[in-house]
């Protein structure tokens, strides 16, 4: 984002070096932070090439009871307490081009690291038994694809549509190894079903400012998969069956914020980011222990341009409820070739 919001979402066809008909790409909240994030289009005929890397770090907490109880107050079997810290390192190459000023093509191929650390303690035991125990994967990711689509060209605010298709071309998790614990050997790279991802953006360019609102629906397609799934029934009980089909639980996202330019090199963005997931289905029936969550974060980020084609985009985010990350750290570089 550059003094030059107030020029068009898409591209700046005023030239100011004299020559005409070539356009220019013009820096707004879209080169900011988040990649995902519908903004800027690429012009007419020019390739982007965005290399990316993020870390992301979360950590639970958990105590579990094998045995029952007889009074509030008693307990009679084995506590277990927990202490998981989860990183994940994601390398990602992602090429867009601009087929008309107002639509563009896209696609990302990702590399993903993740290793687990997991502390268990018993408690309720003469002597103290630790555990510890590192569980790693690392394989390509979900490769992606989509298209976005500039709706009006003319008076602001702009509107921009969507759609991403999200392959199953990482590892799995019905395809890794597991112990008689029913714990992973190794960690899955990728959901293990496809998705599709409708999406709609506003834009509002105030100078120096740009607001921004998206609104986003990841559907995952259902899938037959043969693995065996302890569920939790209504009495408290748990039974063993062969799942064959499992409607992953899908995904409503909602995002704002806001990008401010310092000057027309380097630029800032504040914004707050809202997911919800839905509960998952097993051959068409919801678990009673199926749970939905509630995903909430706060993002800033800053971008600075090396020169004309090359900038550099460093974000963090930070969870806000229990179940999203902790912490994540994404860098960026687009570069574009005209």
């Amino acid at each position: 984002m550059s003094g030059a919001v107030s020029g068009t979402v898409a591209a700046d066809n005023h030239n100011t070096n004299g020559e005409q008909g070539k356009p220019k790409r013009v820096q707004t909240f879209g080169d900011l932070l988040d990649p995902d994030l519908p903004g800027v289009l690429t012009p007419k005929g020019s390739f982007v090439l965005d290399g990316s890397f993020s870390y992301t770090q979360n950590s639970s907490n958990s105590v579990s009871i094998v045995g029952y109880t007889v009074l509030p107050s008693l307990i009679v079997g084995l506590i277990r307490a927990s202490d998981i810290d989860r990183t994940t390192l994601t390398f990602g190459l992602t090429g867009r081009y601009g087929i008309t000023n107002r639509l563009e093509v896209e696609a990302r191929i990702p590399w993903v690291y993740r290793s687990d650390s997991i502390f268990e303690r018993e408690l309720q035991q003469g002597v103290p038994n630790d555990t510890l125990r590192t569980v790693e994967g690392s394989d390509i990711g979900d490769i992606e694809a989509g298209f976005k689509y500039q709706i009006n060209m003319e008076n602001p605010p702009y509107w921009i549509a969507g759609l991403r298709f999200k392959s199953t071309t990482g590892t799995s998790p019905y395809d890794v190894p597991v112990n008689d614990l029913s714990d992973f050997e190794e960690l899955p790279t990728g959901s293990g079903f496809p998705s599709i991802e409708p999406g709609l953006t506003m834009i509002l360019p105030m100078d120096p400012a740009v607001i921004y609102a998206n609104l986003s629906y990841i559907w995952n397609i259902k899938d037959d998969v043969d693995v065996d799934v302890t569920v939790e029934n209504e009495d408290g009980t748990t039974s063993e069956l062969q799942a064959n089909t499992i409607d992953l639980g899908d995904t409503i996202s909602f995002s704002a914020g806001m990008g401010f330019a310092v000057n027309p090199k380097f630029s800032f963005s504040l914004g707050l980011s809202h997911k919800t997931i839905l509960k998952s289905k097993i051959n068409g029936e919801t678990p009673s222990d199926a749970k939905l969550l509630q995903l909430d974060s706060i993002s800033m980020g800053a971008n600075y341009a090396i020169n004309p084609e090359t900038t550099i985009n460093v974000g963090v985010s930070a969870g806000l409820t229990a179940d999203a990350p902790d912490f994540q750290l994404s860098v960026r570089i687009p570069y574009t070739l005209r």
